[in-house]
């Protein structure tokens, strides 16, 4: 039995990597091994995106500007997806350097219009506080089987595992965890956040690869591989990007201008509560004489 696993989460794990659909992947729409389902209007920037036949998690992160995995999709190749009831489409373009290394597993897409009535998410150019034993959260629209299946009810769950390898300088971009959470066929091409104290998140990493159990590979946003691949697209798209650019409109987390007061009316309340104030005063005064 335990061979069986093995080996069904090898085939699984391959598959993934490279793409591939898969018998689970043909179960209605094709969510997170050990996960629970989310308040949408929570993560509205999470969306599930298609490619033909095939199914893959995203995120977006400017309001022309979709995050997902490069396995998901082919270098040029088109995803799309639905927010609030409208729908949009995109063509994407792989990170330099994948498939050759499958750890530079990101691509990012464009949008044919923006996207609107929503907050983006924010993406991590520099390490936020990633290290060895801290949570992450995993989210995805997978399925929620170890070894594959179950889920595939288009539900997005999100769940939380420690970090157990950190990518160090050189060419592996892997931030690897092994948890309670973990990938299913489906999550590929989500976001895994890094959360902070204050009650604000930040994408660190891309779901990519997992044995389907326990273990998943989420290659880090704050890889110089990716930032600098991050840069030149949006300057070759004329894009901005949550999170990279400080004027990036409607990221989340932003505050709301207030509305400019209107300091004259302010003044007339201020001025009609101080009469009042005045005239109680004098009566008060004038009883105690």
């Amino acid at each position: 039995m335990k061979k069986l696993v093995l080996i069904a989460a090898l085939i699984a794990e391959v598959a993934v990597a490279q793409g591939l659909q898969t018998p689970y992947q043909e179960e209605a729409s094709l969510t997170l091994i050990g996960g629970v389902p989310a308040n949408p209007s929570d993560w509205p920037a999470s969306v599930y995106a298609r490619m033909g036949s095939v199914a893959c998690s995203a995120t977006v992160v400017g309001e022309r500007s979709l995050l997902i995995a490069s396995h998901c999709v082919g270098n040029g190749g088109a995803a799309s997806f639905s927010v609030g009831g409208n729908a949009y489409n995109s063509v994407c373009t792989h990170a330099p350097g994948y498939p050759a290394n499958s750890t530079y597993d990101w691509a990012l897409c464009l949008t044919s219009r923006p996207v609107t009535g929503i907050k983006f998410e924010s993406v991590a150019l520099a390490n936020p506080g990633v290290s060895l034993g801290r949570t992450l959260r995993l989210t995805g629209y997978g399925c929620i089987r170890s070894g594959g299946g179950g889920g595939n009810d288009g539900v997005f769950r999100i769940g939380t595992a420690p970090v157990i390898i950190i990518p160090r300088s050189g060419a592996n971009a892997d931030i690897v965890t092994r948890g309670s959470a973990a990938l299913c066929f489906g999550d590929s091409g989500g976001a895994a956040y890094l959360e902070k104290e204050d009650g604000s998140r930040v994408i660190v990493g891309v779901n990519s690869r997992g044995d389907i159990s326990t273990t998943s590979y989420l290659p880090a946003l704050y890889h110089r591989q990716f930032v600098a691949f991050a840069k030149s697209w949006t300057t070759a798209k004329a894009v901005k990007i949550c999170g990279m650019h400080a004027d990036a409109p409607s990221c989340r987390g932003d505050d709301d201008a207030p509305p400019p007061s209107d300091c004259k009316g302010e003044l007339a309340d201020h001025e009609t509560a101080l009469g009042a104030a005045v005239a109680t005063l004098k009566t008060l005064k004038a009883c105690v004489q």
